[in-house]
């Protein structure tokens, strides 16, 4: 049988090999901001003998960190307080007693966000609506599998998902004449991912 040799450089070229072969060794990539933001704009206009012109903006979001390949959840909830009731018994003696007290449950809608990168400096983004609730009958949740959102969008560069639009017209009469009112408004719903 022929004797091996010990060669330092061989060693070097299998340690660095298995470092760039193992993902858990290297280092990670940063994680992915998904931004969802509400974006509405109303105007409204009065024509009268104190014509004015009223414009209003407002900008309400919600971002999230999504780890490349991960999901997270995007959450408007509040905390609903609800009884609590439970009976401990005592073994030892044979008997048992009743206590109440108040616990809070957080109900509310939810985005179910999953997010991972691709090539071309894009990042695949994919929306799930998600409503929790509490009854009577208990609590839980309800994912709307059917209404998921999924995109491939440019990585910094804001998309709009939706939007609506409003517009009003009324016609008041004053002691001194007629009045005209028009409004308008549109929210957007605008995703970056980055």
């Amino acid at each position: 049988m022929p004797a091996t040799r010990y060669d330092p450089g061989m060693k070097r070229l299998v340690v660095a090999a298995l470092l760039l072969a193992s993902p858990a060794l290297a280092q990670s990539a940063p994680p992915i901001r998904v931004a969802v933001d509400f974006r509405q704009s109303a105007e409204q206009r009065r024509d009268a003998l104190s014509g004015s012109e009223r414009r209003v903006q407002r900008s309400t979001g919600l971002f999230t960190l999504v780890e490349n390949g991960g999901e997270a959840t995007l959450t408007v909830a509040t905390q609903i307080p609800y009884a609590q009731i439970a009976f401990y018994r005592d073994y030892a003696s044979g008997r048992g007693y009743v206590t109440t007290g108040t616990a809070f449950q957080e109900v509310g809608t939810s985005l179910k966000v999953q997010a991972g990168r691709v090539p071309g400096n894009q990042v695949r983004v994919r929306l799930t609506p998600r409503i929790s609730y509490r009854s009577a009958d208990g609590s839980g949740a309800i994912e709307f599998t059917e209404a998921a959102t999924e995109i491939v969008v440019p990585s910094g560069r804001p998309v709009v998902l939706a939007g609506s639009t409003t517009q009003t017209h009324a016609v008041f009469r004053y002691l001194l004449g007629v009045a005209h009112e028009s409004g308008r408004s549109e929210t957007l719903v605008v995703l970056t991912a980055q």
